[in-house]
């Protein structure tokens, strides 16, 4: 994503120049940055507080999921223009922790603009984008869950935001590395549930993928020129 207008460094400086004339950063407040039309930018930016240290402020998980659902889920469906209700628009952060979150948008910003740009348009296509907001749809609605494991909304809002990143540039290559990501993590998730809920509840759950057995060059080795576990000459 280039300097010009729209890029998300500019987008934080809006939000840094809004606060400092004293207006409240609230989910509304990136509403009013982003543009009612921009449903990237209004899914990136709440996603990034999560993301941020901001994190561990008790509730700020919650909204920002439930502002993801909404947003989301209006992008699936089609909406050109985003609505939010007035009672999550006002929802804002105590202005003592604005610096803080300036401070971690201003660096993450500037990476993100050298690095994404328009590209493989077939990629962000309109079903591609309603699929992908599915999938944030999903990631919303589990993040007031995941308020009470460490880490995990983080985990989750940047799934977000890697999404919302790639739709705001309509970047198809960011896109796909985000695919390819949720693949990533939907395997560890579906190994590591049966243990975790043995962990938790005393059950034996069978496992959903089948463990993998031997040293790691044992389990390459079959996928490796000459595979067939014998030595070449």
């Amino acid at each position: 994503m280039s300097q010009a207008e729209g890029s998300l460094e500019r987008l934080v400086r809006k939000v840094e120049a809004r606060a400092a004339a004293g207006e409240a950063v609230s989910i509304g407040a990136l509403r009013n940055v982003a543009g009612a039309q921009a449903a990237g930018p209004m899914l990136l930016l709440p996603a990034l507080i999560v993301v941020s240290p901001l994190s561990i402020i008790p509730g700020v998980p919650s909204l920002v999921g439930l502002n993801t659902v909404l947003v989301a889920g209006q992008l699936m469906l089609g909406r050109n223009r985003i609505w939010l209700p007035g009672w999550l628009a006002r929802r804002s952060l105590a202005p003592k922790h604005v610096g803080k979150l300036l401070s971690f948008l201003y660096p993450v910003s500037r990476m993100a603009d050298g690095v994404v740009r328009r590209r493989w348009l077939v990629l962000t296509g309109t079903w591609a984008r309603r699929l992908g907001a599915g999938v944030c749809v999903l990631m919303g609605a589990i993040m007031p869950l995941l308020e009470f494991i460490p880490l995990s909304s983080t985990i989750a809002a940047s799934v977000i935001a890697i999404f919302a990143l790639a739709l705001s540039a309509r970047d198809g290559l960011l896109t796909l590395v985000w695919w390819g990501c949720l693949a990533v993590l939907v395997a560890l998730g579906l190994w590591l549930a049966p243990q975790a809920i043995g962990l938790v509840f005393g059950v034996d759950v069978p496992d959903l993928v089948p463990p993998l057995e031997g040293t790691p060059l044992e389990i390459l080795d079959p996928l490796l020129p000459g595979g067939d576990g014998s030595e070449t000459p």
